[in-house]
């Protein structure tokens, strides 16, 4: 029989939250410089815009999530950016990790709910799991490799991360060798209308999670 303690936490919200927290996580010191708190009048401008020429000219999303052990640590990160550029939509995609394109990419996972939405899901002990997400108005340096839309995987030591950029899913998983850990961050849905997703989900002991997702506005 099973007795190994399990936490299940499920957050959907229309709009950017607080992180969602396992309880005494040592994670959630997080650095205010990744997700500065915005004050409402700080966004007032940019509510009911578009991104086009008039509105809103600069809208990108940063995705990244690690997973770090007692012997080892991996990253999995991307950035995804929609300008206007002469009354004209322009997409970037970068991918920072050396990247082979690949036919298919791990199943999503089936959480239900739309706008933000934050699951975390443990089992096991010693854990600590966090989902950070926060905007920013100043549009970042960016880097990482350039790709087209499509389905992507690197191998790194601690498992296989996945990217996948298509009409309706934007995002990346990262899921351990043993299994025991996925890491989700996605925009979801016909042309993203679900939303966001920050998903971990850890069934082991002593390990650390972290998913953030930034996203910046600038016009």
């Amino acid at each position: 029989m099973n007795t190994r303690p399990a936490i299940c936490l499920i957050c959907s919200l229309g709009g950017v939250a607080c992180p969602l927290l396992a309880a005494s996580d040592p994670l959630a010191l997080l650095s205010d410089h990744f997700a500065p708190e915005l004050a409402d009048g700080e966004l007032a401008h940019l509510r009911g815009r578009y991104v086009s020429s008039h509105g809103i000219n600069y809208f990108g999303i940063e995705f990244i999530s690690t997973l770090t052990t007692a012997q080892a640590q991996q990253t999995a990160a991307m950035n995804l950016t929609l300008s206007v550029l002469q009354n004209s939509p322009k997409l970037d995609i970068r991918i920072k990790d050396q990247i082979k394109a690949v036919t298919s990419t791990p199943d999503t996972a089936s959480v239900q709910g739309s706008g933000l939405v934050q699951v975390v899901q443990l089992e096991g002990s010693g854990n600590s799991s966090v989902n950070q997400a926060g905007i920013a108005l100043t549009p970042p340096v960016m880097t990482g490799q350039i790709v087209p839309a499509g389905n992507y995987e690197h191998q790194g030591n601690l498992g296989t991360a996945s990217y996948r950029v298509s009409g309706n899913y934007a995002g990346l998983q990262l899921n351990s060798s043993d299994g025991r850990v996925l890491l989700e961050q996605s925009l979801r849905g016909t042309d993203f209308s679900r939303g966001l997703l920050q998903l971990n989900r850890v069934r082991g002991d002593g390990l650390q999670t972290l998913n953030q997702t930034r996203i910046w506005l600038s016009h």
